[in-house]
């Protein structure tokens, strides 16, 4: 196919070694920022900073994936701009609808408010967000799940509700008995929350002061079973936190 030959022209000269280095880089800085932000989920290393450092490096991550997807797109396409062009085009047309969920996936997720466990409600669906795929939300109504992608929310809006939370996720009231200062309290909740075998390691526990004099803590946690509520807070008693479910 020489009318395809773009071998005489000015663009990038790129071959597939260089596509398959790109590729190399990129993923591998992809795969080591997933494990970096597992590792951080999974234990305790920088203290009061965990929590923001998590959110950080997840936020980054759901820029870092189609950034990494639009440069090889790029590489690939200069290795021979008419046909790769061509056939991009092509690929692009045919799976437009998922490559606008995915982009939307990206917007929504970054704003950190969609979150498993929260209810939602939009158009004619309604109910708790129970998975986050890459081009839609899985929301549990009654006994089943149901798909909806993110360009149907980007469109017709949705709503999240604050209420009665379910399934494994419970807001907590804590009221911490010592006499360290609430800044401390809630730094020392948040290290020993890092390191309860109770709590769903996907999920990073929301901790924060609440009240007129900010001396109480409210913390929103996930726990593996639903038997473990009970003993996370009788193993909050023994610390010093004596705490009661807000919603569960």
């Amino acid at each position: 196919m020489d009318f395809l030959d773009f071998s005489g022209t000015d663009w990038p000269r790129l071959t597939w070694t260089d596509l398959l280095i790109f590729s190399l880089l990129l993923w591998g800085g992809y795969w080591l920022l997933t494990l970096v932000r597992k590792r951080l989920a999974e234990g305790v290393l920088f203290g009061r900073y965990q929590i923001p450092l998590t959110q950080a490096v997840t936020t980054f991550l759901l820029l870092y994936e189609p950034i990494t997807i639009l440069l090889l797109t790029l590489v690939f396409v200069f290795i021979n701009p008419p046909l790769h062009g061509l056939l991009l085009l092509l690929l692009t047309i045919a799976g437009f609808g998922r490559i606008r969920d995915y982009l939307s996936g990206r917007i929504l997720l970054a704003t950190s408010l969609i979150v498993p466990g929260k209810q939602m409600a939009t158009g004619d669906a309604a109910g708790m967000i129970a998975r986050l795929g890459r081009i839609g939300v899985y929301l549990q109504t009654g006994d089943r799940l149901r798909f909806v992608n993110y360009s149907h929310l980007l469109v017709n809006g949705y709503s999240l509700s604050t209420g009665e939370e379910v399934g494994g996720y419970y807001q907590l009231l804590i009221s911490p008995a010592g006499a360290e200062n609430p800044q401390q309290s809630l730094r020392h909740l948040t290290d020993r929350f890092m390191s309860t075998p109770y709590l769903e390691r996907s999920f990073v526990p929301e901790v924060r002061l609440i009240g007129p004099d900010q001396t109480r803590v409210s913390a929103r946690v996930s726990v593996r079973e639903e038997r473990h509520l009970r003993e996370l807070l009788e193993l909050l008693e023994e610390w010093g936190y004596p705490a009661t479910v807000a919603r569960s």
